[in-house]
This record gives C-alpha cells, sequence and structure tokens, in this order.
C-alpha cells in the first residue's frame, strides 16, 4: 500500500500545496492548484516528468506535468466552439489545466480531486459539469483515471486527453515502441499507414516536432539510451483512439500523449464524446516507469 504525504511547492513567488503518494522506492506528487495535475514521478528519487519551473510558477497553461485536456484537445478551428448557434473561444486544450481543482479526498489508496464550472467556464464552454480525477501508486506504475459527468439539462458534447511531459537526455537517444493504425504530422485529410518503426525527429525549419497516430494500441513505450528510463503509457482502446508524440528542439522533453480527440473534434458530429443529463464516463490510463 502506498504513503500519503502533504507537502509544499515554494520557489521564486510561487507557494502551492502538493500531495504524495509514496510506494516503496516510487513517488508520485500532484498538485491540485496548478491544474489538478501530477507534477513529479520519481523512482529512487530521479525524475521521469519534466518540470518548467518558469511556466508552472507562473499563471500560463502550464507546459510541464501531467496537464489534463478537457472538453478539447487541441485548439478548433478558429479558436472556437460552436453551440447552439453561438461562438464560444476557447483556450487550446481546453480549461481543466488552467483551473485550480478542490481535494476531493486524499488516503493512501487514492488522491481524488474535482473540478466544476464557473463564471469564466461558462463563458467558454456553456455546459454544467463535474470532473473528478483519481490518482493511485502501485509500485512503478501511476494510475490516472478522470470521470466526467454531466450535471446539466442538456447533451454535453466534449473530448479527453492528456498530456505527460517526459523528460529525456536527448532526442537523438529516445526510441519508442508504438503501433498505430496511421503516423501523420496534421489531422485533416486522409491519413497515411504509419510506418513500421515509429520516429519522432527535430525539423530544421521548425521549433517542434509531432507525430498524430490513429488507431494506436496500448501501450506505448519510450526508451531514453542516454539513462536507461523506461516509460509505458497504457490505456483502454476504445476509450483512447488517438495518440499524439511531440517534442520542442529548445528542450529537453518528449510528450507521449493519449487523446481520444482531435482539436477540431467537438465540432464535428459523431467525432467526439457525449453525455446526456445525468450521465457520467471515467477515462483511465496509467503511467509506469523503470
Amino acid at each position: 500500500m502506498s504513503k500519503l504525504t502533504a507537502g509544499t511547492y515554494e520557489k521564486y513567488n510561487a507557494k502551492y500545496s502538493t500531495l504524495t503518494l509514496t510506494d516503496g522506492a516510487y513517488a508520485l506528487t500532484v498538485t491540485p492548484e496548478k491544474g489538478g495535475m501530477a507534477t513529479s514521478f520519481t523512482k529512487s528519487g530521479e525524475e521521469y516528468l519534466w518540470l518548467r519551473d518558469k511556466n508552472y510558477e507562473s499563471s500560463d497553461r502550464p507546459r510541464c506535468g501531467v496537464p489534463i485536456l478537457f472538453p478539447n484537445c487541441g485548439k478548433p478551428d478558429g479558436g472556437a466552439h460552436h453551440f447552439g448557434g453561438a461562438d464560444h473561444p476557447i483556450e487550446v486544450h481546453g480549461l481543466a489545466d488552467l483551473l485550480p481543482w478542490q481535494v476531493k479526498s486524499a488516503t493512501e489508496d487514492a488522491i481524488e480531486l474535482s473540478l466544476t464550472p464557473n463564471g469564466l467556464t461558462k463563458f467558454v464552454y456553456p455546459f454544467d459539469f463535474a470532473l473528478t480525477m483519481r490518482y493511485t501508486l502501485a509500485g512503478s506504475k501511476a494510475g490516472l483515471a478522470l470521470t466526467v459527468k454531466n450535471t446539466g439539462d442538456k447533451p454535453m458534447p466534449f473530448s479527453v486527453g492528456f498530456h505527460p511531459y517526459f523528460g529525456v537526455t536527448k532526442l537523438e537517444n529516445v526510441s519508442f515502441d508504438i503501433t498505430a493504425a496511421t503516423c501523420s504530422e496534421n489531422a485533416k485529410g486522409n491519413q497515411p499507414a504509419a510506418p513500421a518503426q515509429i520516429t519522432l525527429t527535430k525539423k530544421d525549419d521548425a521549433a517542434d516536432s509531432i507525430r498524430l497516430l490513429t488507431g494506436v494500441k496500448s501501450p506505448m513505450v519510450l526508451t531514453d539510451s542516454g539513462n536507461g528510463h523506461k516509460v509505458t503509457v497504457a490505456f483502454d482502446e476504445a476509450t483512447f483512439g488517438k495518440g499524439v508524440l511531440w517534442q520542442q528542439n529548445a528542450e529537453n522533453f518528449v510528450c507521449m500523449e493519449p487523446w481520444n480527440g482531435w482539436a477540431n473534434s467537438v465540432n464535428e458530429e459523431g467525432r467526439h464524446e457525449q453525455l446526456n443529463p445525468g450521465e457520467s464516463k471515467t477515462f483511465a490510463w496509467s503511467i509506469e516507469i523503470g
């Protein structure tokens, strides 16, 4: 069984309360106020996630840790969703990672956080919802499960994803063991078949590079020959049918992300999740480090 401890992240002008589950050599830390996300996952004190301190400390979108993506993954066409004949501008990856979450419960078994609407969310996403994020730790495996409930009186469209940042020595040391149906750099149009060996390389004419995968099989595995790290992301293929690999040339991280929708999916009929009033659905996956 894991052990629960409370702590504080304090650096420069930022101060956040943290909750940490520890099981043997492994420790998973969650920062409720910072988008409800996991901000550290270590083995014998060695960090596997990537944390950009300055970004983490600011009110900007957290490009570090494990951001929660809701109600959209990416940025919709024109930067807006269209509901009931009205346009609703929304940020890339939605709103869940921008807001402080409340601690619902914290025990040695699990940490549960909650998020409900406020005036800001109603402006960009005019629906009533209740989100519950559950974190568990069993040895080297962290369990992450987001439950979405429609608490309103009308059908609620959305997509869900997660954006884990894994620290690496350098991109050239990283290899993947991933099987997918298609692999491209753009989600629009016909998608080319995925190669037998999926790779992520730098582009001379761009600051970052990306791979968008459909029909992705669980698990996705990342190995870094520079430090011996191995990261396994496992998920229900019926829940997360898409995957994303992303990196920035100037930083030492690789994102290996389970998604269930593309940037404009919420605007497209039949390409997003939808819950009727009172319905809920859980989106569970795991990260294993070694």
